[in-house]
């Protein structure tokens, strides 16, 4: 008898140990919003994450009971994060200092962090994207993209010896072409997935397709390859090939205008985010340049930023935020209408 109140006793401190999982982003949210009212909104804050602890994982009763004996596991949390990519729940972030890149499922909650690649550390990782199945990795120290399994395992390298400083990148799924800025360089490579190089544009000036020191890209079939061309303060918009087909944007203060532009992205509409290290915001234009929206300022809270570096949004609509010195991702929810026309 005495055995089994000792058995149903542990069997229900077990149970009572045990931990199911949370939420990965908290509720409570959804009233943050830009615009304002009276105005429609179009900008919704979602939550962010600030490492491993996001995941809000649970416990086993085994594993809670493990806690009691050898004391809280310790968590990966971002150091400084310049750059993310999501791809349903399937969630990457290069952290410059760590320095690794860090593979994130938000379903699973499983977590890794990817430090060596091809017999050498992880130098220092500039950008993520989703290549199909892979990830690829810009790391601006090793002077080329290094390419992971979605595990975060190694697979293999493009642009070595071909690339000066790579920060950016972004990946052409019907063409075939990862881009690459090279901000050593001044311009745009292109490769294929093996690695082959398909065309450059690298000259440093002000003229169209031209670059001093540019800083993010991004690609979108209805809009074309844009361009932060950070030092010039302005867009550029070039086709698949690399011909430059349009820029806006200009030095100064007022709305519209940058301070230096780090990073960009694009919505399903067309829509061009470009995110400003300096303004520390984000500016919403059309395909033409015209200004349609901006949020964001410097804080600590939903929606400020200190220091952001890098922004992307995933094929749900969701914007997300590398915001380095706040060491977390932000994420938002871009509200589209049935009736938004793509540009």
């Amino acid at each position: 008898m005495q055995v089994r109140i000792l058995l149903l006793l542990t069997a229900g401190l077990f149970c009572g140990c045990a931990k199911p999982a949370g939420p990965v982003f908290q509720m409570g949210f959804s009233s943050i919003v830009w615009p304002k009212s009276p105005d429609r909104p179009r900008i919704r804050y979602i939550g962010q994450l600030a490492g491993e602890q996001s995941l809000n994982r649970g416990r086993s009763a085994w594993e809670s009971l493990g806690r009691v004996f050898r004391g809280p596991e310790a968590l990966v949390g971002f150091t400084t994060p310049v750059s993310v990519a999501a791809q349903g729940d399937r969630v990457c972030v290069a952290d410059s200092q760590a320095p690794a890149a860090y593979f994130m499922n938000l379903a699973t909650r499983v977590f890794t962090a990817s430090r060596q690649a091809g017999g050498g550390g992880v130098g220092q990782p500039m950008d993520v994207e989703f290549m199909n199945d892979e990830v690829a990795v810009a790391d601006g120290r090793r002077a080329e993209v290094l390419v992971f399994a979605p595990d975060g395992s190694y697979r293999r390298t493009i642009g070595s010896g071909a690339l000066k400083r790579p920060v950016s990148i972004a990946w052409d799924a019907e063409g075939g072409q990862l881009f690459v800025v090279d901000a050593a360089a001044h311009g745009v490579v292109a490769f294929d997935a093996s690695g082959r190089e398909r065309w450059r544009r690298t000259a440093r000036g002000t003229g169209p397709g031209q670059f001093n020191f540019p800083a993010g890209l991004t690609y979108r079939a209805n809009v074309g390859l844009v361009v932060a061309d950070s030092m010039n303060a302005r867009v550029q918009v070039l086709s698949p090939s690399g011909d430059p087909l349009r820029a806006f944007g200009r030095k100064g203060d007022a709305a519209g205008e940058f301070s230096l532009p780090r990073d960009v992205a694009v919505d399903s509409q067309g829509h061009i985010y470009v995110l400003d290290s300096q303004f520390e915001n984000v500016q919403i234009f059309d395909g033409e340049g015209r200004l349609l929206l901006a949020f964001g300022q410097e804080g600590q809270g939903p929606g400020e930023f200190h220091l952001p570096s890098g922004i992307s949004i995933d094929n749900q609509d969701r914007i997300w935020i590398a915001d380095a010195y706040n060491r977390r991702v932000q994420v938002f929810q871009y509200l589209a209408e049935p009736g938004d026309a793509s540009n």
